[in-house]
């Protein structure tokens, strides 16, 4: 029976003696616990320490889309730029003499009408570049990355990244896009490579607008196997950032008691949400007491009583110190009588609970005054009575 039960209970990596240390145990383990999507707070301080999901092909997508259209924008003119620059230097090629002083001027000179010709198009492909990464993170400003860790050159985390789902996704994605992007080229050129025959029988001129639409052509083949490609990344990037982020139920207990401090801290703020809840209560009921009888001034309890349907007066509200003083305010707001009688005050405030009767040996002082303010209640009602 023992025995059965020790094999039940017992974990495989003990049972078959796989040499799993402690360490690997806890890992494996903490990794098997952590079942619970990520906290908006577990995510903020992620992005905080640079940790963010970004899809690297969502950005190339992108900023060879822009290529693509700033190509098809202007790529006749730099086509005709760069073949009046080849015409220009072939034509006085007779003239070049290769001494250092006009090779470099000669080197300087090309490098200015190709900057002059591209820089257009390289400014832009930054500018989409950064716009594309805000679009994915948000800002982020870390420079936690930067700060030294030993982990990442310890050998054995190294050995583990060589074979993580993620480098073989990433190889698996790679090896796809190569075979993916040279087959369309493959085609592309075959299929091209008839009509480039034909150039030799056109005008000059003719070259840039040809070479421009073959261009365009073949760069939006190549758009729709990244289009495919920045798919999947996108999708698998944000699964893993959500599965690497993801927390076990005792992290997220961590994390509440961390966010809303210590228990007795939190007890002492349901106890103060009370008494305000209290204090709310007692100032509504005054308008409906028969009487305030006051301390004067550090003391207030609400009387109210109904012949014939209650057995005796009962407290309905109660305050001390600035509740006091304000539960008088409103009493004097809605007429309702002040009397002051220090004795009676404290023994009501401390005997009687809200919400029940006086104690009988109370009945003779209460009923006293009821009577007089029942008496008079059409005479000095909302002042100040003496007890």
């Amino acid at each position: 029976m023992w025995d059965r039960c020790w094999r039940r209970f017992t974990p495989r990596y003990l049972s078959t003696g796989s040499g799993c240390t402690g360490r690997q145990v806890a890992e494996q383990q903490t990794e098997q616990d952590r079942t619970e999507p990520a906290t908006p707070t577990k995510l903020r301080d992620a992005k905080r320490r640079g940790q963010v999901t970004k899809s690297l092909e969502v950005n190339s997508l992108f900023i060879l889309s822009m290529g693509v259209s700033l190509f098809y924008l202007l790529g006749e003119g730099m086509i005709s730029r760069q073949l009046a620059l080849s015409h220009e230097l072939l034509s006085n090629a007779h003239r070049i003499q290769l001494d250092p002083a006009q090779t470099l001027s000669l080197f300087e000179y090309t490098v200015d009408w190709i900057v002059s010709i591209f820089w257009p198009v390289m400014a832009a492909l930054v500018v989409v570049a950064i716009l594309m990464n805000m679009a994915q993170t948000g800002p982020v400003f870390s420079f936690f990355p930067l700060k030294p860790d030993m982990s990442r050159i310890n050998p054995v985390n190294g050995f583990k990244r060589l074979f993580s789902v993620r480098l073989l996704f990433e190889s698996l994605k790679t090896v796809i896009k190569l075979l993916l992007f040279a087959g369309v080229l493959y085609f592309a050129i075959s299929a091209l490579l008839p009509s480039l025959v034909s150039l030799l029988d056109r005008h000059p001129d003719s070259y840039p607008l040809y070479l421009a639409d073959k261009a365009n052509s073949i760069a939006l083949k190549l758009l729709a196997v990244l289009l495919f490609i920045a798919l999947l990344d996108l999708l698998y990037t944000r699964w893993d950032y959500a599965k690497r982020m993801r927390m076990s139920r005792r992290e997220i207990k961590d994390e509440v008691k961390r966010r809303e401090g210590d228990p007795q801290i939190r007890a002492k703020i349901r106890e103060l949400q009370r008494e305000a809840a209290k204090r709310a209560g007692s100032l509504r009921k005054v308008p409906d007491a028969d009487v305030l009888i006051t301390n004067p001034t550090h003391l207030s309890v609400a009387l109210v009583y109904q012949r014939g349907v209650m057995a005796a007066p009962q407290v309905t509200a109660k305050g001390a110190g600035e509740l006091a003083w304000r539960m008088r305010e409103v009493a004097r707001l809605h007429r309702v009588p002040i009397v002051e009688n220090k004795a009676l005050a404290r023994r009501l405030f401390q005997s009687v609970e809200i919400d029940q009767p006086i104690s009988e040996e109370l009945y003779p002082l209460v009923a006293k005054i009821l009577v007089r303010i029942f008496a008079g209640r059409n005479g000095n009602a909302g002042g100040t009575v003496a007890g």
